[in-house]
């Protein structure tokens, strides 16, 4: 498993909290970090674009195409405005993974996360959205939160369009951010790491860091 040294915060408030977070104890394996051992991430240093990603990627090519054939469209969307969609790509399938969908999901006065920091982008179909992630911009990383799909349209490929969808925008408009985030390999359902592994995650040992102050030149 490769050994990296990751940015997580720059100084921010809420950076600080991230990296005290990713790096504190494990809940169950104490002599760990939370977030350290079996990182699912994808370094986008080494890849130039949406094309580039899929060049080597010959199972999503193929997903994506069929989405792309079927009317399926990748964008940003307003988080608030589009709850109803929301939920019911939650609502659409009892289990993710073989877990039961968790409460707030299916709360309809659950607030989405928003700020400058965050962005919300979805696969759209005839102007709903039937997939989706939260991506959160922390330090180095964009972190996918949420990633899911509404159950009617999982074998159209519309999860792995969303992922080419992310490398693009990703790419474009966050220059800084140079490694995707899924949280992690280990305790992942097998369907869920063989996803990640699809789409191009790998997992690491990270070691989290906050970003040294620019040294001051003396006059």
């Amino acid at each position: 498993m490769p050994r990296i040294d990751v940015v997580l915060s720059r100084g921010a408030e809420d950076e600080d909290a991230a990296l005290r977070w990713f790096g504190g104890r494990h809940p169950r394996y104490k002599v760990v970090g939370a977030k350290t051992i079996g990182v699912a991430l994808l370094p986008l240093d080494e890849v130039a674009g949406v094309d580039d990603y899929l060049a080597g990627r010959r199972y999503v090519r193929r997903r994506v195409r069929r989405a792309s054939r079927l009317g399926y469209s990748v964008e940003l969307f307003d988080a608030v405005e589009r709850q109803p969609d929301l939920l019911a790509i939650h609502a659409s399938l009892p289990e993710r993974q073989g877990r039961p969908i968790a409460a707030d999901y299916l709360d309809p006065d659950a607030r989405p996360r928003e700020g400058p920091n965050v962005d919300h982008l979805g696969v759209v179909l005839d102007g709903t959205v039937v997939a989706y992630t939260r991506l959160d911009y922390v330090g180095d990383i964009a972190g996918l939160g949420r990633v899911m799909g509404h159950g009617d349209h999982l074998a159209n490929g519309v999860m792995f369009l969303l992922m080419s969808g992310i490398v693009g925008h990703v790419k474009s408009t966050r220059p800084q951010a140079r490694y995707l985030f899924y949280d992690m390999f280990f305790g992942a359902p097998d369907g869920l790491r063989a996803f990640k592994t699809h789409a191009g995650f790998q997992p690491y040992r990270v070691r989290w860091r906050r970003e040294a102050p620019p040294t001051r030149s003396t006059p």
